[in-house]
């Protein structure tokens, strides 16, 4: 009973710490909406290169920023991007936010 009792709090214990590891590498959502006036967010670690490849209904503000709000990469209000943008050390987040009147429906792929 005791071997059984530290398989699983070393099981727990293991688990918790690649958690904490991992951040998101890969986000992949088709038909996401968002309201007018809303916006969606995927966080990044980096130093990574990320890949962005986001197609809208309608246009969209698209841009990578740390959590202080600091723009690393503005793609503009657009129906589509694709590129890469070369995150340095720390946490990003990509933001995706209708400025329009009406909900945009958009298809997102986002690596790390």
């Amino acid at each position: 009973m005791k071997r059984v009792r530290l398989g699983v709090v070393l099981l727990l214990v293991l688990s918790v710490a690649m958690a904490g590891c991992l951040d998101n590498n890969f986000v992949y959502a088709r038909g996401k909406s968002v309201p007018a006036g809303e916006s969606r967010e995927w966080p990044f670690r980096g130093p990574a290169n990320l890949s962005v490849e986001i197609s809208s209904s309608v246009p969209v503000e698209v841009k990578v920023v740390s959590p202080d709000g600091t723009v690393l990469r503005d793609f503009g209000t657009v129906r589509e991007v694709n590129g890469v943008v070369e995150l340095p050390e720390g946490r990003w987040k990509v933001v995706v936010k209708n400025p329009g009147n009406e909900t945009a429906v958009i298809d997102v792929t986002i690596k790390a």
